[in-house]
């Protein structure tokens, strides 16, 4: 297998972010809500402050404790709705069970929806209209596109257990003539769907779960998932069952992650620009 370096990829994108924000001459502003006391999540809020220091993103994190009321979380992101140097609103998820998500990601303004996962915006999205491209399926089209394949007519099989993760991967292979197909990882016929795959995209949260004989030979691989073990970090993926089949792969630390983190940036910049345009 060939690595899918998306940490070097990643880094070519902040370069030409960080380009782009001089031109522009105006800095973008990301206000991020982080509610509770998550590892994972401060772990992420912070390579996400780390990533807009680099580029010249004007950041700001509001904490709150898990014990917060949903009313005080959506009064602070009417204040930043209102904010003319803040352009992107995130969520950082997961959030405490009391909390409802949906009804606190409504809330954001949809032009300032950094993840676009605002209602409106998916719609806008899965009819083509959106210029918000949920980032961590824009990271995985850029990753699969950075192996320089011939993607026409290929077949791209997503395993996850939720239909809204899979709906804007599909519809952005689908943009590129890839045909695509959501699976579960129950299903009774798993390794029939997954040896299917030209392209395979993972995302079930178990350590090691697809190993060599659920895998085509040359298949591209997006390991999405991150599983903390005695081992270490590992992928969903047994990268030492899969490492000698050809094809090429993420590498788990190191390739969907540092992605996801440059397309969020890649987002603030461009919803940035479109209000300082008007």
């Amino acid at each position: 297998m060939q690595i899918i370096d998306g940490k070097s990829l990643a880094q070519e994108i902040k370069n030409n972010i960080k380009e782009e924000i001089k031109r522009l001459g105006s800095k973008p502003g990301l206000a991020t809500i982080l509610i509770g006391s998550d590892p994972a999540s401060h772990l992420y809020v912070k390579l996400k402050q780390r990533a807009c220091d680099e580029v010249g993103i004007h950041n700001e994190v509001y904490l709150y404790f898990a014990t917060t009321e949903e009313e005080t979380i959506i009064n602070q992101i009417k204040k930043l709705n209102k904010r003319d140097d803040i352009h992107g609103i995130l969520i950082q998820l997961p959030l405490p069970e009391h909390l409802d998500g949906d009804k606190i990601i409504k809330n954001i303004d949809p032009q300032k929806d950094v993840d676009g996962f605002h209602p409106e915006n998916i719609q806008k999205f899965l009819s083509g209209k959106s210029y918000i491209i949920p980032g961590l399926a824009l990271g995985i089209l850029k990753l699969i596109e950075s192996t320089k394949e011939k993607l026409d007519d290929k077949k791209a099989v997503i395993l996850c257990n939720s239909d809204i993760f899979a709906a804007p991967i599909e519809k952005i292979l689908r943009d590129k003539n890839i045909t695509t197909e959501h699976t579960h990882p129950e299903n009774l016929k798993l390794t029939e769907k997954t040896k299917s795959a030209d392209i395979l995209i993972v995302a079930v949260g178990r350590p090691n779960f697809i190993d060599k004989n659920m895998v085509k030979n040359g298949a591209i691989i997006i390991d999405v998932g991150t599983n903390r073990t005695e081992e270490g970090v590992v992928g969903d993926v047994d990268f030492a069952s899969v490492k000698d089949m050809d094809g090429f792969i993420t590498p788990v630390p190191g390739g969907v992650g540092p992605m996801t983190v440059a397309m969020l940036l890649y987002n603030t910049l461009e919803i940035a620009k479109r209000f300082i345009k008007n």
